[in-house]
Order: C-alpha cells, then sequence, then structure tokens
C-alpha cells in the first residue's frame, strides 16, 4: 500500500488549520498529516496539540521553502513513498489530491504539479496575473517544457523527489526557483490540473512586489542556467526517525 504524507507548512494559519486537516481526513482517511510550525506567533502551537496530527515546530521563522525541507527530512526518514504539500489557508482541495496522485503510482511522474492555469482555468487580473504569465514564460524557456502555474504550492512528490528535495529544495519564496530544480534532475515533471478558492482568512504574502522579484531571478537565471551542474537523487535514507519527536 502506497504511504502518502500531507505536508502542510503553516506561518500564522492557526484560524484555517483545522478545517484545513478536517478535509484532509474527510477526503482522504488513509493520509497522514504533518504540520510544519514555521515560527507562527499567533497560536499554532497550541492549536497543534489539539488536532492529533503529527508536527515540526521552527523556534523561528524560516521561510516556506525552509519549512518544507524539515518536512521532507522527516518524510525521508520515515520512508514515505509520497508527499503531497499544500498550504495551511485552505485554498487548495484535498479532492484533487487523487489527481496529484495518479501519475506517480502509475509510474508515469515523479513530480506532479498541480495547475490553476490548465481546465478550467482560474481567473484573475490585473498585475498580480501579469507577473503570473511573464514568471511562466520566463521558465518555460528556461526548462524547455511549457509552464503554466509557477507560483503553485501544491504539489505531489515521489520517493526519488522527496530524497533530492529533502537536501536541495530552495530556501524562500521556493516555488519559481523549484521548477528550475527539477529540471536539472533525472526526475520526470507533469502538470495537472487543480481549482483554487480564495484563502479562508488573512491575507496573502504573495505579493505583486513579490512576483516581481521571483520573475527577476527567473530572468537572471536564463544566463546562467546553462552552467548549472545536474543534480543528482541522494542514496535511500535511514529509517531512524524524524530529527525531533513528531506529534
Amino acid at each position: 500500500m502506497t504511504r502518502v504524507l500531507a505536508l502542510v507548512p503553516a506561518h500564522n494559519e492557526a484560524a484555517s488549520l483545522a478545517a484545513v486537516v478536517a478535509e484532509l481526513r474527510e477526503a482522504r482517511s488513509d493520509l497522514d498529516i504533518l504540520i510544519v510550525d514555521d515560527g507562527s506567533t499567533d497560536g499554532t502551537a497550541e492549536l497543534l496539540q489539539r488536532l492529533d496530527v503529527r508536527s515540526l515546530r521552527c523556534a523561528e521563522r524560516i521561510g516556506v521553502g525552509g519549512a518544507v525541507r524539515a518536512g521532507l527530512r522527516c518524510a525521508a526518514q520515515r520512508q514515505y513513498d509520497v508527499v503531497v504539500r499544500l498550504d495551511g489557508d485552505g485554498q487548495h482541495r484535498a479532492a484533487d489530491i487523487a489527481r496529484l496522485l495518479t501519475p506517480i503510482e502509475g509510474g508515469r511522474a515523479d513530480v506532479v504539479l498541480g495547475s490553476r492555469y490548465l481546465e478550467p482555468p482560474l481567473e484573475r487580473g490585473g498585475l498580480a496575473r501579469a507577473t503570473t504569465r511573464l514568471l511562466a514564460s520566463c521558465l518555460s524557456t528556461c526548462v524547455g517544457e511549457t509552464v503554466t502555474d509557477p507560483t503553485s504550492g501544491f504539489y505531489a512528490l515521489g520517493r526519488d523527489a522527496i530524497r533530492m528535495l529533502a537536501e536541495h529544495h530552495p530556501p524562500g519564496y521556493p516555488e519559481p526557483e523549484l521548477r528550475l530544480l527539477l529540471s536539472r534532475s533525472a526526475l520526470r515533471v507533469v502538470e495537472m490540473p487543480v481549482s483554487a478558492r480564495p484563502r479562508l482568512t488573512g491575507r496573502s504574502s504573495l505579493t505583486p512586489r513579490l512576483l516581481v522579484s521571483a520573475a527577476a531571478r527567473v530572468a537572471l537565471a536564463l544566463v546562467v542556467f546553462p552552467f548549472k551542474t545536474r543534480v543528482e537523487i541522494p542514496q535511500v535514507a535511514s529509517a531512524s526517525g524524524p530529527n525531533r519527536p513528531a506529534k
């Protein structure tokens, strides 16, 4: 039986985490859930004690990329077959997890990226959408494949991808740089359509300024990308358990 871990990085998402966990359990009772608390100050730590899920606590905020890497190290040590990464704000639908798992379970992909801009496409206008399109165009040029959703944080990783990204997952705001990293590996990457909805509470940290910054970094990568070396997949990690006790 395929062992699947739902990995949820969270910074100050206490108002929505209970609903996210409940939806995951209703849609996929077979999933294990790991929430990585990225230095939250809103009561997330206290909430996690009541949710009956595995959790890791970062004493200080290290950014979503660092939080995901910490969770992937735990997943590698526990030898999960697949990790599904999703946000803690409720914008990703647990019902779409099956779409992400199918190509991996069928042996057709090592990484499946959920795209909000396939069918049906997400309607979004203004500067954010224009910048996302620019970023997608830059990434498509870099990797030689069509990239439709360069900022999606909803994806599934098979065993080889888990081991590689446990060591090399980009820090900070990682999604565009993650796509570049994957293109320098031997991993098979595909996109699958997923739906999206507004976050349950609060405001997104993905501002137009952050999108422009990401686009600039990817544009720079057009120059240096041909000189990057291939990323190797590490050997199977030992099953020694997480770095710290998981709840």
